[in-house]
């Protein structure tokens, strides 16, 4: 199946909105170089959410494939891809220590 629009849950802290994950990022990356990088690594997502990944983690708690994309060489955003439902679940961003647990 081929998604037209992708819709983004973001569940970082919890299941969040769009203006409070904003917020989250804001508080968790000011520098703003970081920021931007990790907002155009969603652009990208947007887009296509299978295009840019790093690798293949396993599956997700409701059963979805869980990837990882690179936004630096220690920054990751570790996410899901229900694509029978158009949604890409963003469930981590940070260091990789804190990504991966390691």
């Amino acid at each position: 199946m081929v998604c037209e629009k992708w819709i983004f849950r973001f569940l970082v802290k919890g299941e969040i909105d769009r203006k409070e994950f904003i917020g989250w990022l804001k508080r968790n990356f000011p520098q703003s170089k970081l920021l931007r990088l990790i907002l155009e690594k969603l652009e990208l997502m947007n887009e296509d959410p299978f295009k840019y990944t790093r690798e293949k983690l396993g599956t997700d708690k409701y059963g979805n494939p869980m990837f990882s994309i690179e936004v630096t060489k220690d920054i990751r955003i570790l996410y899901s891809v229900d694509s029978k439902n158009c949604i890409v679940f963003i469930w981590e961003i940070g260091s990789h220590k804190k990504v991966y647990g390691r």
